[in-house]
């Protein structure tokens, strides 16, 4: 009996100690699993690390391309220009917004005509935050075209637009004007105009006869149309409203360009809006039955006489200024861009030039810091801690 109990307890001290061995392997099976897992982990995150850090110089052009199609997406996305063309009356404007018009479609744009109530050049200021916060607001890239004055957007908090411009000669823009309104244009050939009855008298008979549409007075409207909307701009002779003119040309304006000088102010164009805006405008303004819009039907030379009358107002000097500074301007914006190309204006020939032909940049980035390799040991040390 002794020796019967005796062997039953030793039968269940084996069992126990069966059992603990059996958890003791598993456990260590475990712990040996647990284990290969993590060295296989720091394996995988040493793999991973030398790819980002550019030891694998094909996974390294991946990142980079990848990066770049993220970055040329969000260029993509900022480059929906506003463009605002504030027309000056009778200095080539519709030929100019007809080539909007023609390439609005294929360069994806919008035109929209800004139709100031009464003719009038002169907005409320109430009219003029609700014209800049429309035209800030909706669907861009746009490009809006009007008779009024500039609008100043960042008086009003929002950023400036691109603002473009054309200037004509003053005194063959007026006399242009004065035809305009007796004998129309080729545009509207049928279209009576409000002078038609006094169709007769030429430019000339009217200075001489001191008559109200052909006063010097009538010359100011480049100055204050590029001046603004305040009280003074519209003041014939003001010289502050000339210096504010001149300012914006500088600071405010994207490009003013001139008249006899269409083409090439197409040319810069393309190359100053961005998003592809006025991609081929040039080209197309060159080969287009639009090119030249708006001829007026019937003008009658004017006399030297008249000429020098003009010529001895402060206004015609002002106004001639203002051109003669924006002709300057232009002609070195455009030299310099086009540094073996003549812009015409001395009277050289012309070469016919395209975008496509444009040199490389004449600048380049230099001693950039942090080096490459200085930024790869600073992943590298990011890692390890």
């Amino acid at each position: 009996m002794f020796f019967r109990v005796r062997h039953q307890k030793m039968v269940h001290v084996y069992l126990v100690v069966l059992v603990i061995l059996g958890m003791l392997v598993v456990l260590g099976a475990m712990i040996a699993y647990h284990a290969l897992l993590r060295e296989q982990n720091f394996q995988i995150e040493a793999a991973v690390a030398k790819l980002v850090n550019g030891n694998s110089k094909y996974q390294h052009f991946d990142s980079s391309a990848s990066q770049y199609r993220q970055n040329s997406v969000m260029i993509l996305e900022e480059q929906k220009p506003l463009v605002i063309y504030n027309r000056v009356p009778k200095t080539g404007s519709t030929s100019f917004v007809n080539v909007a018009y023609d390439l609005h479609s294929h360069n994806a744009f919008r035109v929209l005509h800004v139709n100031v109530t009464g003719n009038s050049h002169l907005l409320s200021i109430y009219d003029q935050y609700r014209f800049v916060d429309n035209t800030t607001r909706w669907t861009r890239p746009a490009f809006y075209h009007g008779h009024f004055a500039y609008i100043d957007f960042e008086k009003y908090g929002y950023k400036r637009p691109y603002y473009v411009q054309l200037l004509r000669k003053p005194l063959d823009r007026l006399v242009s004007y004065y035809y305009f309104l007796r004998y129309g244009d080729d545009y509207r050939p049928h279209l009576v105009r409000k002078k038609h009855m006094d169709s007769s008298t030429t430019f000339d008979e009217c200075v001489e006869r001191g008559g109200s549409d052909c006063q010097a007075n009538l010359l100011w409207l480049q100055i204050p149309f590029l001046c603004g909307q305040s009280a003074d701009c519209w003041i014939p002779g003001s010289e502050w409203a000339l210096q504010q003119a001149k300012r914006n040309v500088l600071e405010k304006y994207t490009l003013v360009g001139i008249t006899e000088q269409m083409g090439e102010y197409l040319q810069m164009l393309e190359l100053v809006i961005p998003g592809g805006m006025f991609r081929n405008a040039s080209e197309h303004f060159k080969h287009s039955s639009k090119s030249h819009l708006r001829k007026t039907a019937k003008k009658y030379p004017v006399s030297r006489k008249t000429i020098q009358k003009f010529h001895e107002s402060t206004v015609w000097q002002m106004e001639n200024e203002l051109y003669a500074f924006v002709t300057r301007e232009f002609a070195f914006a455009y030299a310099k861009q086009f540094p073996n190309v003549s812009s015409g204006l001395a009277g050289t020939k012309k070469k016919n030039v395209k975008i496509s032909d444009l040199s490389p940049p004449n600048f380049r980035y230099e001693k950039i810091y942090p080096k490459p390799s200085q930024q790869k040991k600073k992943k590298s040390t990011a890692h390890v801690q």
